[in-house]
């Protein structure tokens, strides 16, 4: 396991102490704090960084699989909060200090071992090893003790979107290599749209750089980290992703916003038909087929070694430090990651990460082709690797030095450079 100290400072930790207090619920468990064997109604503190009310594909599903969870436990209530990514690693490690950890979180697969460092979690209860039909492995969720700390809830990885519309009226066809996306995004560029999009925004924890910079080191075969945690990805291999981008940028065929232009502000570009391509997660096929059934998807281009196949990243379920109801805690995921939730879930196009929910009778119809479609990409196109605890430097390290190569001029070298120089303080 990769491991490296995650420095920590708590600015104001009494007063965000007595301000997580204020806003704490009571202990309804009727047991010693910790001790996980709650008797009579439980309300357990759910943060999801999805809003159930929202109207899109994957906030029903979620609406209804919390409904159908408690309909099926009627003791177990749960309280959810909308919390996003960013403000979840600001806040899980003091709420932890705290005492005051939710009982149940979902966090981003690459910045579980940052939170685990920073005591955000409670050990999985032993029913959790009785869970065996993972189609990928859990070992690389873990703590520093290398013992896992949390469990899969959905599974995706990056895949090349791309407007058909926009490709016709350009007169070109899908590029299969990275050099041949810089080909078509100058042509439509000249048309008078985004050639591909991408941000450099570090608002959203740089998610759209990080996660592409994830994939991109996965087909080519980088490490990015030493075996003792630290940044080691500089090199020939990754110089190749940095001159991508100055291509890019060179031909003009990137956004004029890009330095501030983030996840959500590049998947709306392809949505409107202003962006002609972009590498995004395959967890956005769904949603796309249904707000723009121009864009289209496929396997991420070649790279000039390596593969066309990424790293398997996702969002994933654990149990926050100290709770008071980790046996309801272990029940709620045991339902959210199983076979009748995953079941609902894919109707939103997330990929369920347990075999057993392929079985369900909805993976027998039609309208779960396109997700079954996306599960089979994910498991031939992907694989997971392991993180140090020092994801967010190294994204937003690559935000800072996309901005500087947009606007300063730096070369795909002093690009990964920069990066990498910038993870490391």
């Amino acid at each position: 396991m990769i491991t490296k100290r995650w420095k920590l400072v708590v600015a104001g930790l009494a007063a965000a102490t007595l301000m997580l207090a204020a806003c704490a619920p009571a202990d309804d468990s009727g047991g010693a704090k910790g001790g996980g064997n709650a008797k009579g109604p439980v309300t357990l503190t759910y943060w999801d960084f999805l809003d159930p009310s929202q109207d899109n594909p994957r906030a029903h599903a979620l609406r209804d699989n919390i409904a159908a969870f408690e309909k099926a436990n009627p003791d177990i209530k749960v309280d959810l909060s909308v919390v996003s990514l960013g403000d979840m690693l600001s806040r899980l490690p003091q709420a932890a200090a705290a005492g005051q950890a939710p009982d149940v979180f979902k966090m981003f697969s690459p910045t579980v071992p940052q939170m685990a460092a920073a005591g955000a979690y409670s050990p999985l209860p032993d029913a959790a090893s009785g869970v065996k039909d993972w189609l990928r492995p859990v070992k690389t969720l873990a703590g520093p003790d290398g013992k896992p700390v949390a469990v899969p809830y959905e599974y995706r990885t990056c895949s090349l979107y791309y407007n058909q519309k926009i490709l016709d009226k350009i007169g070109a066809t899908v590029p299969k290599t990275y050099d041949e996306v810089v080909d078509v995004a100058a042509k439509a560029a000249a048309a008078g749209y985004t050639g591909f999009g991408t941000g450099f925004s570090d608002t959203d924890n740089s998610a759209i750089i990080a996660t592409f910079f994830d994939c991109f080191m996965s087909q080519v075969g980088q490490n990015i980290w030493s075996k003792d945690g630290r940044p080691v990805f500089a090199g020939a291999k990754a110089d190749e992703f940095g001159d991508f981008l100055a291509k890019l940028r060179d031909a003009k065929a990137l956004g004029s916003s890009v330095v501030s232009d983030s996840y959500s502000t590049v998947s709306d570009g392809l949505a409107n038909g202003t962006v002609a391509m972009a590498v995004l997660g395959t967890e956005r096929i769904v949603t796309f087929s249904k707000t723009n059934p121009d864009i289209k998807w496929s396997a991420l281009p070649k790279a000039s070694t390596g593969s066309q196949a990424g790293t398997t990243i996702g969002w994933t379920m654990g149990i926050g430090a100290g709770s008071k109801h980790v046996d309801a805690a272990w029940k709620f995921i045991d339902y959210m990651t199983g076979p009748k939730a995953g079941a609902v879930m894919a109707t939103g196009g997330e990929v369920p990460p347990r075999a057993s929910t392929y079985d369900e009778s909805y993976f027998s119809t039609p309208a779960a082709d396109t997700v079954k479609s996306i599960a089979d990409y994910v498991k031939s196109n992907s694989k997971p690797h392991v993180y140090a605890d020092d994801w967010i430097a190294v994204a937003s390290g690559l935000s800072h030095a996309g901005q500087s190569l947009y606007l300063n001029g730096l070369t795909g070298k002093q690009f990964i450079l920069a990066a990498q120089d910038a993870a490391k303080k």
